[in-house]
């Protein structure tokens, strides 16, 4: 006489765990992809400000056109309501490259008070936003400048530097950047005051 061994069969699993495991695993699928696709930037947020003895009504026109005071790029109107919200500018650069470094778009315009500008990159790509406020006492107006913005760093380039080599970067880049809006903040100082 042969013996047979008894099997023995798992427990089945009850139903309300099998749903709970698979909303888990739906759950948790976007995050597996989220961990597998790095994401490295620098960014670059700055807070510059200047007092100039001018009503804001006449600094504002220096806010919506800045070519006579601010360096590097000129933007170039492309499309929307002039001077309004939804105007788009390509920024061109002052070495006469063909297409636009990137595109600026006015998303808020609020009269001898605050400009805000989004801006994107040639792909569309948000990058930033920056903002104009001026806030006025006694017919002296002080002028903030404000950046908050994020550059992208290709994985194959991120992989290739370490973090404090990035973080020394997005260092100097801060500090280079407001310098230079420290710079033309006092030339629109110098404009606008007539000095």
């Amino acid at each position: 006489m042969q013996t047979r061994r008894a099997r023995v069969h798992p427990s089945p699993v009850p139903v309300s765990i099998v749903r709970s495991i698979s909303v888990f695993a739906a759950l948790a699928a976007p995050l597996q992809l989220a961990a597998q696709q790095e994401r490295v930037a620098t960014h670059l947020i700055t807070h510059n400000q200047i007092s100039i003895a001018r009503p804001a009504s006449a600094l504002w026109p220096y806010i919506v056109d800045p070519s006579a005071w601010k360096q590097g790029n000129r933007l170039a109107h492309i499309s929307g309501p002039v001077g309004e919200t939804g105007e788009l500018f390509a920024a061109v650069s002052m070495t006469g490259a063909k297409d636009p470094d990137y595109y600026v778009q006015n998303v808020e315009l609020t009269a001898n008070h605050r400009r805000t500008i989004k801006i994107v990159g040639r792909d569309h790509a948000l990058i930033g936003f920056a903002a104009f406020t001026l806030t006025e006492s006694n017919d002296t107006t002080v002028v903030s400048y404000d950046v908050f913005s994020e550059t992208l760093i290709p994985l194959a380039r991120a992989r290739q530097t370490t973090g404090e080599a990035l973080a020394e970067s997005e260092r100097m880049a801060r500090e280079s950047s407001s310098r230079r809006f420290d710079s033309e903040l006092a030339m629109l100082k110098k404009l606008a005051e007539g000095r």
